[in-house]
């Protein structure tokens, strides 16, 4: 069996409602996906993080040429082959957002040709279901924060009333013209209203300096809140490991890390107490397993980011199932068309706030080709 062909298939849903974060604002999402098909007609499907822009005429014209002929189950062996030509050509940077979605189609593909589902592949599910955590309360373009707070709050409840019993919340509202004080204030405003029915965590997406991250840790202590995930630049490891050594809140990141040898430092330097690879920028399937099993050894939580279509969803539950301890699956809440509408059957939490592991063929889900060209855009 080999390698027949290497497709990019650009999508794009702009939103209603733009809504911000930390480092700004979404006004559509947008991915590339990768289909692989072997020369039976068989096809995996892959997603890479980030602009469509760049990923496209990297899959296409540096990585597609590479895999034209082999054969697909060779996983191992193609993701090195196309981490050496990416960091070859590139020198000084590399776009592993493109290995990764090329990575997490051929584990698709190769799950469908042996006919087993991907999680036993890596080794074995210790779970057939996910606990999962709500992604949402973003920011809206409000001019008061008590409009903001509102906001927030009753997305809360809805996100409780679906069976969710863990929300995480976006802060870093210097976006908006406020500072750490607006974002405490947004906090306790949060856990006075669902702290006795959820579990709280909060994100900052990379919005403060050190002073104010201690500031805004230390009250998000006193709240109880679960973990404070990237609350600094990731290139600030220094100020990574002062920031753990100064908190008692584990700090959580890694949505912004690549590659085992990134994470390895991390884990080093014990900058932080939960890593959170990306597969769909992190280095694929084949990556963040290696990651998975290095943070296990130095009983380090993996707790995988998540923020994208179903494929992202399909691909990180079968790492996190293979996980022997911590599992928790992140299940973004907000405006989506392509999430909700890319499966025929699209993935629910259940009543007891879980997701189902897929224990079908590679990814166990199947894509609906007619939404795809629906979505689909020029690259």
């Amino acid at each position: 069996m080999k390698i027949a062909s290497v497709e990019t298939i650009p999508v794009k849903h702009t939103l209603k409602e733009p809504f911000g974060n930390g480092q700004g604002w979404t006004t559509s999402r947008q991915y590339l996906i990768v289909r692989v098909t072997s020369s039976d007609g068989i096809a995996g499907y892959g997603e890479c993080w980030g602009p469509i822009a760049g990923n496209d005429r990297v899959v296409g014209e540096i990585i597609a040429p590479l895999l034209i002929g082999q054969d697909p189950t060779d996983t191992a062996r193609l993701w090195e082959q196309i981490h050496f030509k990416l960091r070859w050509a590139y020198h000084s940077f590399a776009p592993y957002s493109a290995l990764s979605g090329v990575d997490i189609a051929l584990w698709d593909l190769k799950g469908k040709l042996i006919g087993q589902p991907v999680h036993k592949l890596l080794g074995g599910a210790f779970r057939d279901s996910v606990p999962a955590y709500a992604t949402g309360h973003y920011f809206r373009r409000v001019d008061r924060l008590e409009d903001q707070i509102s906001a927030v709050l009753q997305e809360a409840k809805e996100h409780l009333s679906e069976g969710f019993k863990t929300l995480k919340l976006k802060i870093g509202l210097k976006l908006l013209g406020w500072g750490p004080e607006a974002d405490i204030a947004l906090m306790r405003a949060l856990h006075e209203e669902v702290g006795s029915r959820a579990s709280l965590m909060i994100d900052a997406n990379c919005a403060y300096s050190l002073p104010e991250a201690i500031k805004v840790g230390r009250a998000a202590e006193e709240l109880g809140v679960s973990w404070f995930e990237e609350p600094l630049p990731p290139d600030d490891l220094d100020n990574y490991v002062r920031l753990s050594e100064k908190l008692d809140i584990p700090v959580a990141a890694g949505e912004s890390w690549a590659l085992l040898s990134r994470f390895h430092e991390v884990f080093r330097r014990q900058a932080v107490s939960i890593a959170q690879p990306d597969v769909c920028s992190a280095g694929g399937i084949t990556e963040v397993k290696r990651i998975a099993d290095l943070a296990h050894a130095l009983n380090v939580p993996c707790i995988p980011h998540v923020w994208g279509t179903p494929i992202a969803l399909a691909a990180s539950l079968h790492v996190l199932a293979t996980l022997p301890r911590h599992a928790l699956l992140e299940f973004d809440r907000s405006e989506n068309a392509i999430r909700e509408g890319l499966l025929t059957r699209p993935f629910a939490v259940r009543p007891d706030s879980t997701v189902a592991v897929p224990d079908g063929p590679g990814l166990g889900i199947e894509v609906d080709e007619e939404q795809l060209d629906r979505f689909r855009v020029a690259a």
